[in-house]
Order: C-alpha cells, then sequence, then structure tokens
C-alpha cells in the first residue's frame, strides 16, 4: 500500500508521567512514531506496558507531559480541551473493550451520540445511524437497548459509533477482549474491511494472534517502544465500497447545540425517571406553596375589597382620641349628643348616628347563654351603614325618644336563639336579664369578622337607660349626600368639631382609608406567607443542586463516553446545566398544578373566600424555576464539565 509522504499521526519524544504519592512515574519515555494514512497498525505490550496511556494520547483523551504529537499536521500537544475535542469528533472513532454504551439508549441512539456534536442535520443523522447498523449486521436490533444486545452485537454498535462522523482515524482497545473467539473473528473481519475502505486502524493489544493481523506491528515494553516492524505478510490493498462521506461533521451553531442538548436533558431524565422526580420533589413542593399562598392572598384581599365596597364611598367615622389605639381617659367623653345634633343640622350631612357598645348575656327560653354584642345607635344608623333587612323593620326615632327596649338581630343571633323557620320578630330576649322584643333581623354590610360574637342593634337611649346607665360615645359615624366630596366633607366635619371643642380631641376614618388599612395588612400578610413558600423553594433549589452534584457522580461514566466521541467540556456543561433547568421548570409546572388542584380543595373546606389565581404569580414562578435550575445547576454542571475523559471512561 502506497503511503502519503505526509504521515497522519506524528510523535516525536513523548513522556507521559502520572503522579504517585510524592514522586512521580514515567508511563511512557521518549516515544517517537509515525502513523501514515491507511495504514492498519497493532500496538503491543504486557499489561502496564504503557499501550492504553499511548492509545489514550493519539485518541486525544489525555496530552503528554512532554514532547509533541501531531494529528492531521494539529499540533495536539499544545490543544486546548475545545480543540482537542474537535479532533476527536472529525477524524478520530473509538472502539473500547467494554463496548461502553448507554444502558438507557436504543443501539440507534447510542451510534448516533457523536452526531449530536455536529452541524449533522436530524434527518441525516438518523438515516447514516441505521445505514451503519444494517450495515454491520444490526438492522433487526436497531430499537434495542445494550441489556438486550449479545457482546458481539454490542461491539457493532461501538463499532458504527466510532464511524458515524465518518472518522479516518479507528482506535480499537483490546477490541476482542471481552468477546468469544467466534464473536472476535467477526469483528477482526470487519475491522480489515473497515482498512480495505481506507481507514487508519490502530489496534492495541496484548493478544499476539490478534496483533499478527496488522500490517505493521509496534511492541512497547515499560513505557519505550522496543521493536516497530513490517507484517508484509498482511499487507492489504484499499478496497472499493466505502462509507458514504460525511460533509457535516463540523461544530454546529449555538441555537443547535441549545436545542440538542434540551433533547439529551429530556431523554436523561426519561431514563432516570426516579431520580428526575426526586430532584423535582423540592422544586414542586415550594412553587406550589409561592402560587398558593398568594392565591390564597390575593382571594382574600378581593373578599375584603368586595366587603368594603359595599359600604360605599360616602361615610365617615368620627372617634375619641388622636389616632386608633391612642384614646386617653382624656378623651373618653370627647363626643357628645350635642354633636350628633349640631352635624344633623348640616346641609351636606344626609344622616348622622352615635354607636355606644356593650357585651350583653343572651337568653331565650332553653337556649343556653350566649354572648351578645351590642350596639346603641339612633334610628339614622341603618341608613349611614345601608343594613339589609331580612325580615322586620328598623326601628324609629319615636323608639329612640321613648327608649323603646326594642332589637334588631343579625343572622348568627337568629341561627343560635331560634329553629330553623321560626319567626324572631315579635318574641322576647333577655339580655343581661332585661328583657327586649325583636322588630327585625339584619345584616351590616362590610367585613365579616370570623368567630365573632352574635350581634344586635338597640336605641342608645336604651341602652343607656335600661342597661348601662350613662356611657361614653364610642363614635359617630355619618353618611354625606350623593355628590358630595368626601375630602371636602371631612374636612367640614373635622373643622366644626374643632371649633366646637375648642380643641382636637377627635380623629376622623372614612371606609376609603380603612379600605387602604385592612389592603394594607393583607398586602403585609401576603408578602409574609408568600416569603415563608419562597423558603421552601429554595430548599428546593439546594436539593436540586446536591441530587445533581449525585448525578454527575453516578453518570461520570457517561460523561466520559460523550467526551470521548467528540464533545467539549462546553457542550457537557450546556447539557447538565439544562437537564437542571428542565428539572426545575417541569417541577414549577408540576407545582403550579398542584396548587391548582390544591384551590379546587379549598373551595370545598371553607367558603368565606376562594383562592384567586392570577397570571403573573404563575409565570413568576416559572421563571424563577428556571432561575433557580440555572443557578443551582450551575456548579455540578462546571463538575461535570471539568471531568479528565481518562479517568471518566475508567468509572464503569
Amino acid at each position: 500500500m502506497t503511503k502519503d509522504t505526509s504521515p497522519l499521526i506524528e510523535l516525536n519524544g513523548i513522556y507521559r508521567h502520572f503522579p504517585s504519592g510524592n514522586e512521580t512515574v514515567a508511563v511512557l519515555k521518549d516515544i517517537s512514531l509515525k502513523i501514515h494514512e491507511g495504514e492498519m497498525v497493532a500496538i503491543v505490550g504486557a499489561s502496564g506496558s504503557g499501550k492504553s496511556t499511548l492509545m489514550n494520547i493519539i485518541g486525544c483523551l489525555d496530552k503528554p507531559t512532554q514532547g509533541e504529537m501531531f494529528i492531521h499536521d494539529v499540533p495536539a500537544h499544545v490543544a486546548d480541551s475545545e480543540q482537542l475535542a474537535q479532533l476527536r469528533s472529525q477524524y478520530i472513532g473509538f472502539i473500547f473493550q467494554r463496548y461502553h454504551l448507554m444502558p438507557y439508549l436504543t443501539a440507534t441512539e447510542n451510534v448516533a451520540i457523536p452526531s449530536l456534536y455536529t452541524a449533522m442535520p436530524v434527518a441525516e443523522r438518523q438515516s447514516r445511524a441505521e445505514y451503519l447498523l444494517k450495515r454491520l449486521g444490526l438492522g433487526h436490533r436497531m430499537g434495542y437497548k445494550p441489556a438486550q444486545l449479545s457482546g458481539g452485537q454490542q461491539q457493532r454498535v461501538s463499532i458504527s459509533r466510532a464511524l458515524m462522523n465518518g472518522a479516518s482515524i479507528i482506535l480499537a482497545d483490546e477490541p476482542t477482549g471481552a468477546l468469544d473467539r467466534a464473536s472476535g473473528q467477526e469483528l477482526m473481519g470487519i475491522l480489515h474491511s473497515l482498512h480495505q475502505a481506507g481507514h487508519t486502524i490502530i489496534i492495541v493489544t496484548h493478544d499476539r494472534e490478534i496483533a499478527n493481523q496488522a500490517e505493521r506491528i509496534i511492541e512497547i515494553s515499560d513505557g519505550e517502544i522496543i521493536a516497530d516492524r513490517v507484517n508484509e505478510s498482511n499487507r492489504e490493498d484499499v478496497a472499493s465500497g466505502g462509507l458514504p462521506k460525511v460533509d457535516s461533521n463540523g461544530r454546529p451553531p449555538f441555537w443547535l447545540s441549545v436545542t440538542e442538548a434540551v433533547r439529551m436533558a429530556w431523554r436523561s431524565l426519561l431514563g432516570h425517571r426516579t431520580r428526575a422526580f426526586l430532584s423535582m420533589l423540592g422544586i414542586i413542593i415550594g412553587i406550589s406553596s409561592v402560587v398558593s399562598s398568594m392565591a390564597v392572598g390575593e382571594g382574600a384581599r378581593q373578599s375584603i375589597m368586595q366587603e368594603i365596597g359595599k359600604l360605599g364611598n360616602s361615610t365617615l367615622e368620627v372617634r375619641p382620641g388622636l389616632s386608633m389605639g391612642r384614646v386617653s381617659p382624656e378623651y373618653a367623653n370627647a363626643l357628645s349628643v350635642a354633636d350628633v345634633e349640631l352635624l344633623q343640622k348640616q346641609p351636606y350631612v344626609d344622616s348622622v348616628s352615635p354607636v355606644v357598645g356593650k357585651n350583653a348575656q343572651a337568653i331565650r327560653g332553653n337556649i343556653p347563654m350566649t354572648m351578645m354584642q351590642l350596639s346603641g345607635v339612633n334610628d339614622d344608623y341603618f341608613r349611614v351603614q345601608d343594613v339589609n333587612f331580612s325580615s322586620g323593620a328598623p326601628f324609629s326615632g319615636a323608639d329612640v325618644e321613648n327608649r323603646e327596649p326594642v332589637i334588631i338581630i343579625d343572622q348568627l343571633a337568629k341561627s343560635i336563639l331560634f329553629e330553623e323557620g321560626e319567626d324572631p320578630n315579635g318574641e322576647i330576649i333577655l339580655l343581661s336579664g332585661v328583657p327586649f322584643r325583636v322588630v327585625g333581623v339584619a345584616s351590616k354590610k362590610g367585613p365579616k369578622v370570623i368567630g365573632g360574637l352574635m350581634g344586635g342593634w338597640i336605641p342608645y337611649t336604651s341602652l343607656m337607660e335600661r342597661m348601662s346607665g350613662t356611657m361614653p360615645i364610642e363614635s359617630l359615624t355619618l353618611r354625606f349626600h350623593e355628590g358630595v366630596s368626601l375630602s371636602e366633607a371631612q374636612r367640614r366635619v373635622e373643622l366644626l368639631l374643632e371649633q366646637v371643642h375648642e380643641k382636637r380631641d377627635f380623629f376622623t376614618q372614612t371606609d376609603d382609608q380603612l379600605a387602604k388599612a385592612l389592603q394594607k395588612t393583607s398586602d403585609s400578610m401576603s408578602l409574609l406567607i408568600t416569603a415563608i413558600a419562597a423558603i421552601s423553594l429554595l430548599v428546593g433549589g439546594v436539593g436540586v443542586m446536591n441530587i445533581m452534584l449525585v448525578s454527575v457522580t453516578e453518570r461520570t461514566h457517561e460523561i466520559g463516553i460523550r467526551l470521548s466521541v467528540g464533545a467539549r467540556p462546553a457542550d457537557i456543561m450546556l447539557q447538565f446545566l439544562i437537564e437542571a433547568i428542565v428539572i426545575c421548570v417541569l417541577g414549577g409546572l408540576m407545582g403550579i398544578a398542584g396548587s391548582w388542584i390544591f384551590g379546587v380543595l379549598f373551595s370545598f373546606v371553607t367558603q368565606e373566600f376562594s383562592m384567586v389565581f392570577t397570571l403573573l404569580p404563575v409565570l413568576l414562578s416559572c421563571g424563577f424555576s428556571a432561575l433557580i435550575g440555572l443557578c443551582f445547576g450551575f456548579f455540578p454542571a462546571r463538575n461535570a464539565a471539568r471531568l479528565n475523559p481518562t479517568e471518566a471512561l475508567a468509572r464503569e
């Protein structure tokens, strides 16, 4: 066979040292050789002679400690990891003794791995992988996984993978070591056919019978070449019928690398479902907690605002003291009935009522004694607060003036003190031993007090006359005429009372101010709940990082396979990073689905308010889950990208 004058592979003065304790051991010593295109070379030697180390250096899986190496005139001894990966991808195909196939991929998928890191179109990739398997007699096993194939069939898959990117150099490391004699002979027949088709074949073996089938035999002992001879009896000529040429084995554009990384990540997750679900679990819980808490907060907020909205925007409360929570004894009697009469005369005031309060023991018939919250008001109160009556009617001004023992009860009092379907109107209730006649059943608009006392309204004059004696007025509640500016009316009321009292011993509060205060409280509670839920999301992210770190350790062998077939460290990092992102995004989507299911269950538990899901928390949750995957997946991905190919392949 005629050889080119320029060698395909050239090694000059190659040394390779490895640390051993505090010393270094020279595994290769001053190796110099040239291999031309189209040669079939056997590197033979005993175990520990350094032949596998030499193969790793020729295959760009390792770099020499000293010396020069050129492959296709590329100085591999000074190349970085990116350039070495490029050489492996375009020019070198490996056939390993232990096959090194990925157990969760089919034969076709295993063969196609090298092309994932090239610009080869998907259709061409699929057709070439199928062609190679059919060419090597595995057309009926293309969809089988490695565990379903014999040793000889797995080795054929390994050979097909080595040829996937159109490699001109085939490196075979003890290719028949794990095969029976018949399978070994079949494999050597395949290697001879590849040699005849023009491939450069380099076989590393300790078997002299295998080595004698090569046309050139290089013998190595104790890290040095001791013989390099031509085996004239096995000179072969190049024959026709080579494999189809590959024109698209260059590096793909970034967007295609990302697309392939997503595909590989998805395939890997499907191949390790339990580990993937455990990785997602923390994110699922975290996202579900965040979305659910925000939905609860939004539902509570809307319920509160809806109830407050029923109060209208034309009411005002006047209370003694300087502000809520600052009612000192000197301000206790700041408000009086005279203030009520004065405000009733103002043209912008529609109605006004004093409010005094007292808790009383309510008894009716055989019903156990129950506490009731009484409000002493006048007849205008029901207009001011727009109270709804389900039965009966408000008491009149005459009832207030005459101090009549009449009461209007709320729905809770009706349900406790009266049987279902019983009409309370006209019935007598004892309030702290004083009989009062029910004249109506009503419900006040506004926020409901969950778990509060049952309530009732009686004339404030009756309360003072019959139950408590003279007591301070707790507040004045006013309603203004429609069209009157609430802020202007508030200012005029404050000015009027300041002039009459000759000092500021009261404060005012509108329903709008109450709404804002409740809104602020609701937002604060929602923020607190969300912050607590976000902690679980952070814990979920840490869980993803830990499991991905374990995954890197478990998949070290897989990483070694990918590096050996042409993957760059950047490709490995991208794959693991996208796997972490995919895990977190899928976990986020499952968490959102879980929170929706929780919302459905929540609606059966309580009718006070419902969970309200809005788009923004959902989008933020998906975005944050992806960000968590990016941040917490970085360190495992970086660790994976930094693995040494030869060390990674050794861990099986």
